[in-house]
């Protein structure tokens, strides 16, 4: 065999081996743990997981968080939350089976593996009026 003629079948193989690799990495990006919730949530410890909304079903709260969503979460997520390839959809049962105290903690600390920032430096109270809108969201 030629050159070009061998470098064709390790261009093809190389090719291959990236495409499966992207697959699993993908998928793997939007696991879910039993319940069926996204696993970048569900990895909150199990205290933080039974944590209780403060102003869960308050409709201030909600339009406080609406307010809040669209200055810090739109971006990404859209203005309907519905999503795009790089952020969840947030309608989805994947993250609305979330507990508010799962979420609240996915707040706080992020998920820099999928460029989620920490929304540490807002208030608690903030946090959880954007836990309180999105619990709309179903």
């Amino acid at each position: 065999m030629s050159r070009p003629q061998t470098l064709v079948p390790a261009v093809l193989l190389i090719a291959s081996f990236a495409s499966i690799a992207a697959a699993s990495h993908s998928s793997r990006r939007w696991e879910t743990d039993p319940r069926g919730v996204l696993i970048a949530i569900a990895r909150a410890p199990e205290k933080e997981r039974a944590r209780r909304n403060p102003y869960a079903e308050q409709r201030d709260a909600v339009l406080a968080g609406a307010k809040l969503f669209r200055e810090h979460c739109a971006e990404c997520h859209g203005s309907d939350g519905w999503g795009s390839r790089h952020a969840a959809n947030l309608h989805a049962a994947d993250v609305q089976g979330a507990t508010p105290g799962e979420l609240e903690w996915l707040l706080r600390n992020g998920n820099i593996a999928r460029g989620m920032p920490s929304w540490s430096g807002l208030p608690e109270p903030r946090r959880w009026q954007i836990v309180s809108y999105l619990k709309t969201m179903h």
